[in-house]
């Protein structure tokens, strides 16, 4: 995922400041609240130590160097063996931990915690897995792009639609159009644009996590399947995810660029469209938007209204 977590993580964020040399909680989202028991209020500016176990803050005390480009907290962390927290009950929780560094400013270096309970994701991997499997089980590949194709993307998302009725799983659909693709076609030729889309692809494998189904949906409109996701998380991943497509120009064999942009539709699978109905769903609302329009992010929602963010 584009920053390696999603909204309905929990989520710790702290922040070491080299001039005071300390290392503080910033915030805790709704998530950690319900996890840990601490309420925001109730750990905000507290040093990250208040809920480590000794063990974990003395190797914190001995390594991390409060210099500029030198061994910092989050470093320290990644290489923590068997993580854990206090909560405010006084018991100590292994956690796998994922450290993100977040944007930083003068002294100051932001880092996320991200929290995942053992338990609970060793029963999503094993679900993990097994959806896998199953995709795998019915793939079959576009000729031109080698994706995923529609009809495998339908099955997808029906078997989605399934496991999201037996299990607390999440997942939303999404379908990318590359922008102005007739005059990008009559400029550059069609074997130009298959390396556009799959360029397209590229970035999207790049950003978003290892379990995430990437495939073809026509010549101008790839799809996008985000597994455990709600619609407010994937929203979030696709306003990034068309910053990163602008972000990276595509390189023609003369060493020159093309930038890029795309439109997006989305929807939850189990929302107002049916899963069978889902990709002619996305598909329609991109064909709402017309030729003229670019860099759009249309939501189907529960109401099955479309709601569109240009820029």
């Amino acid at each position: 995922m584009l920053l390696g977590y999603r909204s309905n993580d929990a989520v710790i964020t702290i922040c070491q400041n080299n001039q005071a040399k300390s290392i503080e909680i910033s915030d805790i989202n709704k998530t950690s609240e319900e996890l840990l028991g601490y309420s925001n209020a109730d750990i905000t500016h507290q040093p990250l130590t208040c809920i480590l176990p000794p063990r974990i803050a003395e190797l914190l005390r001995e390594y991390v160097e409060f210099e500029n480009d030198a061994n910092d907290v989050g470093n320290v962390l990644a290489k923590v063996q068997s993580f854990s927290v206090i909560g405010k009950n006084g018991k100590e929780t292994g956690y796998r931990l994922k450290v993100v560094r977040a944007e930083s400013s003068g002294s100051n270096i932001i880092f996320k915690l991200v929290l995942q309970d053992k338990m609970g994701l060793r029963k999503n991997e094993e679900l993990r897995k097994i959806i896998q499997e199953n995709f795998k089980g019915h793939e079959s590949l576009d000729p031109d792009t080698g994706l995923p194709d529609r009809k495998s993307l339908g099955k997808d998302i029906e078997l989605m639609g399934y496991y999201n009725s037996k299990s607390d799983l999440r997942t939303c659909f999404a379908i990318l159009q590359l922008d102005h693709y007739d005059d990008l076609f009559s400029q550059y030729g069609r074997d130009v644009c298959h390396a556009l889309i799959k360029h397209i692809a590229s970035v999207c494998h790049q950003n978003l996590r290892p379990d995430d189904v990437v495939g073809s949906i026509s010549y101008k409109r790839i799809g996008v399947l985000l597994l455990d996701t709600t619609p407010e998380s994937a929203r979030m991943v696709f306003n990034r995810l068309r910053w990163q497509i602008a972000a990276n120009p595509f390189l023609l064999p003369d060493k020159t660029t093309i930038g890029l942009s795309v439109s997006i539709s989305f929807a939850r699978i189990g929302g107002f469209v049916s899963d069978k109905k889902l990709i002619d769903g996305c598909d329609k609302a991109l064909d709402k938007l017309g030729a003229g329009i670019a860099n759009a992010l249309v939501e189907i929602d529960e109401a099955d209204k479309r709601k569109a963010d240009n820029g």
